[in-house]
């Protein structure tokens, strides 16, 4: 299930990869000597390595899938008493029933995505490997909470329904929290844009990178809610808005930005054993845990 879901992602972006990127258009691999954060001109030489944009996607993904159904929704039911009667890829069944446990799912999206920014912006000299699992962690996780949020209060569902009754569902205070998803989203797509720059200087590079990313997204998604207690029709109703809509932002990330003088040059990904060992793991364990649920009793 694993290997049909990278290579049914490899193979689909390589399909794009002649429309989406200029022909002979390549990168030049860091070479061994190279520290991580340096970066080398652009020749006709080497590309980036697929699979491994598609291992560093189903981590960030992943990452971001527990973070909401996990540390957000999962742990909020804990600390509020309660038992965590099913925790799954799309869905969190907890004993008590409180508004804090709503919203934690979304904030611990904004929390994660927050960081992963921060870390883009605190630290100069990182692989690019790690800066595009930066980029796509915080795009992965803003873009999971601004997008949610706008959707939810529009149409009175989902985590932030119970918020918006607290309001008795006021128009001011309906709109008020939209407008708030929607700054949320600019924010983090501007400054995004900006990290993903040096990407595009390639014709079509950043697209398919995002593209596959994207991708990588809806197909983990899908292999693990295919496995949900609650059916396969899971995976239209659940998986695939949670894993392509939410997230569909990401694919706007390809009209980079650039700000102040361009970089010299952005190597290439190659082959990384390590993010396709991380890629295999993290997609076993959502397969085969948070698939078909688990009901988790507090520790205390």
């Amino acid at each position: 299930m694993i290997g049909g879901t990278l290579e049914f992602v490899v193979r689909t972006v390589a399909v794009c990869r002649a429309s989406l990127g200029s022909p002979g258009m390549k990168l030049t691999e860091p070479s061994r000597s190279d520290p991580p954060g340096s970066s080398a001109p652009h020749t006709p030489d080497a590309q980036d390595n697929l699979p491994t944009v598609v291992a560093i996607a189903l981590v960030a993904y992943v990452i971001a899938d527990i973070a909401h159904h996990g540390f957000g929704h999962g742990l909020m039911c804990w600390l509020q008493g309660g038992q965590i009667e099913l925790l799954s890829s799309v869905f969190v069944r907890c004993s008590r029933t409180e508004l804090a446990i709503d919203l934690a799912g979304p904030f611990a999206n904004l929390v994660l995505g927050v960081i992963a920014a921060l870390a883009l912006r605190a630290t100069r000299r990182m692989s690019v490997s790690t800066e595009l699992f930066c980029i796509l962690l915080a795009g992965f996780n803003l873009m999971w909470f601004s997008i949610q949020l706008v959707f939810c209060v529009l149409t009175d569902s989902d985590d932030w329904a119970w918020l918006l009754h607290e309001f008795n569902g006021a128009p001011t205070a309906r709109y008020s929290l939209a407008g708030v998803g929607v700054l949320v989203y600019v924010m983090a797509a501007r400054y995004l844009r900006t990290r993903m720059a040096h990407f595009a200087r390639t014709p079509g590079r950043a697209r398919l990178i995002l593209f596959a990313a994207w991708l990588s997204a809806g197909a983990i998604a899908s292999a693990t809610a295919v496995f949900d207690p609650h059916g396969p029709g899971t995976v239209w109703h659940k998986a695939i808005p949670q894993s392509l809509l939410l997230s569909i932002g990401l694919l706007s990330l390809a009209r980079a930005r650039q700000i102040g003088p361009p970089p010299e040059g952005c190597p290439a990904i190659s082959i990384s054993r390590g993010w396709l060992t991380a890629a295999v793991v993290l997609s076993a364990l959502s397969i085969m845990f948070l698939g078909p649920g688990i009901g988790l009793k507090r520790p205390w």
